[in-house]
């Protein structure tokens, strides 16, 4: 029985399955890292750049910090 191919047919070869399944693992990193904010500071970066200089640019500290603050400093409300 012929199929055409070493990979029983299907038309994938292991080196396309493995590029598949590269990218199918760097999107689901990446709706990760939005899902849980670990890209905040990225998406910040490219917020300011595209903005005038009359912003300063935050360190990924101070971002971190200031992100701190504002979620906290709101008033609690769950008692």
């Amino acid at each position: 029985m012929n199929r055409g191919s070493a990979s029983g047919g299907t038309g994938f070869s292991l080196s396309s399955y493995a590029a598949w399944l590269r990218r199918m693992a760097r999107i689901v990193w990446r709706s990760l890292r939005e899902w849980c904010g670990d890209s905040a500071y990225e998406h910040y970066l490219r917020f300011v750049t595209k903005r005038p200089a009359e912003h300063r640019k935050l360190t990924a500290a101070e971002f971190y910090v200031e992100q701190l603050n504002r979620r906290y400093s709101r008033p609690n409300r769950c008692c």
